[in-house]
C-alpha cells in the first residue's frame, strides 16, 4: 500500500475487512496524519518497510512497533516524537534502515542499538540527543550512511574508528568536541559545518570526495597539502571561517582533482591565492567577502576550466592604466568559458567592458560604471539571463537590442536611466527599473506572459494603469488562463499615475504585493482585489482614492502589511478576520471621514457629524444663492437704465428721435382711445 501525500488526514480506526497477511509495504509518509497508530497496524507481522513520516503523531515513541518483525526499512521522520530513545529497537535485528529524523527525542542512544548489524542507513538528525555517542553505532559494521547532525552529541577518539564501510557522515551543527584521527578512511563524504571545531588533523582520507567545514572557527592556516592527503577531493568548502594564512602551502603540491572550492566569507588578500591557477580541474570558485584589493592574482586566468567565479563585497579596483583599456582588461582577468560571474559590490569605474559569450549569469551592481548601456551586452553574449547592473552610474535608454534577448531577469534599478519603459522583453521573469528617470506612460506589456516581478517605483512615469496588467484575453493565446503570470510582486509607486485601479488586477491570482502608493490615483478601491488570495502586502497610501473600504479584503488570509492611508476614504472600517490583526491607527490615518476601530473615531458621533455638515453646507448654499439673485436683479437695472439714459444725455440726435418717437406714440394712443369711446356711444 503506497499512499504518501494523498491529504488523507487521519487513520482509519478499524479495518477488520482487510486482509493483510502477505503485506510487505506500508506507506502513508506526508499526510499530516493528526493522530496515534492504530493498533490494527501493529498486527501486519509480514510488513518490510513501514514509512509513516511527515506525519503528526505527537507523544512518546509506540512501544507496540517491536512487534514488528521489519526486515529492510523504518521511517519514522518528522512525526514529533518524544521522549528517550527506546532500547527495544535494538531487537529488529534485520533492520537495514532507521530514520527518526526530525522529531523530539532525547537522552542517548542506546547501546542495544548495536545488536543491528545490517543496518546500513541511519538517520537521528534534527532531535535533542546528548552525551557521547552511543558505543553501539561503533559496532554497526555495516552502515553506510550516518547522520547526526543538529543534537549535542561528543564525538571520542575511536567511537566510529571501526566502520569499515562508513561512506557518508554528517555531524553538523551539534558536535562539542570532535578527534579527526580516528575517522574511517572509507568515508567519501564528511559534513562538519556549523561546528566550533579546528582542524588539526594528518589522517589520509583516500577516498574523500566531498568536505564540508563551513562555519567553524578555522584560523590561521590549515594543515599543508591538505589535498595531498585527500587525493580524490572534489568538493571543499571553507566558509564563513576565519582563515587569514597563505593558502599557498594548502593548495600546492600534485595536481588536485578539485572541482568546487568555496573560500568566502574570510579574510584572504589577493597575495595569498597565487597557487589556485594549480587547481586545473576546478569549476567553480566563490571568493566573496574576503580582503581582495586591485586586480586578481594570475592564477586565476590560468584556470580554464573555471565556469562559476564569485567575487561579491571585496574592493576590487582598477588602476589607471587599466581604465584606458577597460574593454579588453576584465576580460584578460578571467578564464574565457565563464557561465556565472559576481562583481558585486567592488569598487569598479568605467564602462563595461565587453565579456564572454557563454556568459549565462552576470552581476555588476553597486560599483561605479558608468556611461549608456552599450547593445554589445547582448549581442556579444546570447545565452545571457540574468542580467544585474543596478546601483550604479548608467545613463541613456535601453537598447533595442535588449528587447529581442534570451534575458529572464534584469535589474537596472537605481541609475539614470531615461525614455519609456520597454514592452517587449520575450522570456522576462523579473523586470527592476525603479529609481531611474524613466517617462511616460506605463506600456501594455502584453509580450511578456512569464514576467513574476515588475518593480517601476520612483520614476516620473504618468498615464492610467494599463487594464492588461489583469486580462490579456485579447492578446495571450498560449497561457490557459489567458492571464499575465505575475504572481510575486507589482510595484508601481512613487510616479505620477492617474485614473481609476483596473478591476482586472483581480485576475492576477497569485500575486503577492502590490504597491501603487504616491501616485495620484482616484475612485474606488476595486472590490476585484477580495479574489487575490495570496496576497501579502497592499499599499494604496497616497493617492485621492474615494469611498469605503471593500469588506472582502478580510477575506485576505495571508495579507500581512496594510497601507491605506492619506486617501479620501470614507465609511466604518471593514472588521473579522485578517482585519482583526492590523490594530495600527497609522494604516488608516489621513482618511477624515474613517471611523471605527483602530481609529478613535466613534462611526455614530462620525455620521452625526457629518449630517450636520451637509446641513450646514445646504444652508450656506442657499443663502450664496439668495445673494446672487438679488446682486443679478440690481446688476441688470443699472446696467439698463444707464444704458438707455447715458445713451440719450450724450447723443442729442437720439434725444430728439426718441422725444418725437413717444409724442407719436401719444398721439395715436389719444386717437384709438377717442375712436373707441365714440363707438361705445353709439351702441348706447
Amino acid at each position: 500500500i503506497e499512499l504518501s501525500y494523498c491529504d488523507l488526514g487521519t487513520f482509519p480506526r478499524s479495518l477488520s475487512h482487510a486482509n493483510f497477511t502477505s503485506l510487505t509495504t506500508f506507506d502513508l509518509g506526508g499526510n499530516d496524519i493528526n493522530s496515534t497508530i492504530p493498533d490494527w497496524v501493529f498486527n501486519i507481522t509480514s510488513l518490510e518497510f513501514l514509512y509513516l513520516g511527515g506525519n503528526h503523531l505527537y507523544g512518546f515513541f509506540p512501544d507496540s512497533l517491536q512487534i514488528l518483525n521489519l526486515r529492510y526499512e523504518l521511517y519514522l521522520g518528522g512525526t514529533q516524537l518524544s521522549g528517550f530513545f527506546p532500547d527495544w529497537l535494538g531487537n529488529i535485528k534485520k533492520l537495514k534502515s532507521l530514520d527518526l529524523s526530525f522529531n523530539s527525542l532525547c537522552g542517548s542512544v542506546p547501546a542495544s542499538i548495536g545488536n543491528l548489524s545490517l543496518l546500513q542507513h541511519l538517520y537521528l538528525e534534527s532531535n535533542e540527543l546528548k552525551g557521547t555517542i552511543s558505543k553501539g553505532i561503533g559496532q554497526l559494521k555495516s552502515l553506510v550512511d550516518l547522520d547526526l547532525s543538529n543534537n549535542s552529541l561528543s564525538l571520542s577518539e575511536d567511537d566510529l574508528a571501526n566502520l569499515s564501510s562508513l561512506k557518508y557522515l554528517d555531524i553538523s551543527a551539534g558536535i562539542k568536541d570532535m578527534f579527526f584521527d580516528r575517522l574511517p578512511s572509507s568515508l567519501e563524504s564528511l559534513d562538519l559545518s556549523n561546528n566550533e571545531i579546528t582542524y588539526d588533523a594528518q589522517q589520509y582520507f583516500p577516498n574523500l570526495i566531498i568536505l564540508d567545514l563551513r562555519n567553524n572557527s578555522l584560523s590561521g592556516h590549515l594543515p599543508p597539502k591538505i589535498l595531498n592527503m585527500m587525493p580524490r577531493l572534489k568538493y571543499l568548502y571553507l566558509s564563513n571561517n576565519r582563515i587569514t594564512g597563505e593558502m599557498n602551502m594548502i593548495l600546492d603540491g600534485h595536481p588536485s582533482s578539485l572541482e568546487q572550492l568555496d573560500l568566502s566569507y574570510n579574510s584572504l588578500h589577493e597575495s595569498q591565492l597565487v597557487s589556485l591557477g594549480n587547481l586545473s580541474m576546478l569549476r567553480s570558485l566563490d571568493l566573496r567577502s574576503n580582503n581582495l584589493n586591485g586586480m586578481l592574482p594570475e592564477g586565476i586566468k590560468r584556470l580554464k576550466g573555471l565556469t562559476d567565479l564569485d567575487l561579491y563585497n571585496n574592493s576590487l579596483r582598477l588602476s589607471e592604466d587599466d581604465l584606458a583599456n577597460l574593454p579588453k582588461t576584465i576580460p584578460n582577468w578571467l578564464p574565457s568559458g565563464l557561465q556565472y560571474l559576481d562583481l558585486s559590490d567592488n569598487k569598479i569605474t568605467g564602462e563595461i567592458p565587453q565579456f564572454f559569450p557563454k556568459l549565462k549569469y552576470l552581476f555588476l551592481s553597486n560599483n561605479s560604471f558608468s556611461g549608456n548601456l552599450s547593445p554589445r551586452i547582448t549581442n556579444t553574449m546570447p545565452s545571457l539571463q540574468w542580467f544585474d547592473l543596478s546601483t550604479n552610474n548608467m545613463s541613456g535608454e535601453i537598447p533595442f537590442s535588449y528587447y529581442s534577448s534570451n534575458l529572464l531577469l534584469l535589474d537596472l534599478s537605481s541609475n539614470k536611466l531615461v525614455g519609456g519603459v520597454p514592452e517587449s522583453l520575450c522570456n522576462l521573469q523579473m523586470l527592476d527599473l525603479r529609481s531611474n528617470a524613466f517617462n511616460g506612460s506605463i506600456p501594455r506589456l502584453s509580450s511578456l506572459p512569464s514576467l513574476r516581478i515588475l518593480d517601476l517605483s520612483n520614476n516620473n512615469l504618468s498615464g492610467t494603469i494599463p487594464q492588461s496588467f489583469g486580462d490579456f484575453r485579447s492578446e495571450i493565446k498560449y497561457t490557459t488562463s489567458k492571464q499575465l503570470s505575475i504572481d510575486t510582486l507589482i510595484d508601481l509607486s512613487n510616479n505620477y499615475l492617474s485614473g481609476n485601479i483596473p478591476e482586472e488586477l483581480g485576475n492576477l491570482h497569485g500575486l503577492r504585493s502590490l504597491n501603487l502608493s504616491g501616485n495620484y490615483l482616484i475612485g474606488q478601491i476595486p472590490r476585484s482585489i477580495d479574489v487575490m488570495k495570496q496576497l501579502e502586502v497592499l499599499d494604496l497610501s497616497r493617492n485621492n482614492l474615494s469611498g469605503a473600504i471593500p469588506s472582502g479584503l478580510a477575506t485576505l488570509n495571508f495579507l500581512d502589511h496594510l497601507n491605506l492611508s492619506y486617501n479620501n476614504l470614507s465609511g466604518s472600517i471593514p472588521t473579522g478576520n485578517q482585519l482583526q490583526t492590523f490594530t495600527d491607527p497609522s494604516i488608516y490615518i489621513g482618511n477624515p471621514y474613517l471611523c471605527g476601530p483602530p481609529l478613535p473615531i466613534n462611526c455614530t458621533v462620525n455620521i452625526a457629524k457629518a449630517i450636520e455638515e451637509e446641513q450646514n453646507e445646504d444652508s450656506s448654499e442657499s443663502k450664496m444663492e439668495t445673494l446672487w439673485l438679488y446682486t443679478s436683479i440690481t446688476l441688470g437695472f443699472i446696467t439698463g437704465f444707464w444704458l438707455i439714459c447715458g445713451s440719450l444725455l450724450l447723443r442729442r440726435t437720439w434725444r430728439i428721435t426718441y422725444f418725437r418717437a413717444i409724442d407719436n406714440m401719444i398721439d395715436k394712443l389719444y386717437v384709438v382711445m377717442v375712436v373707441t369711446v365714440a363707438k361705445y356711444r353709439r351702441k348706447l
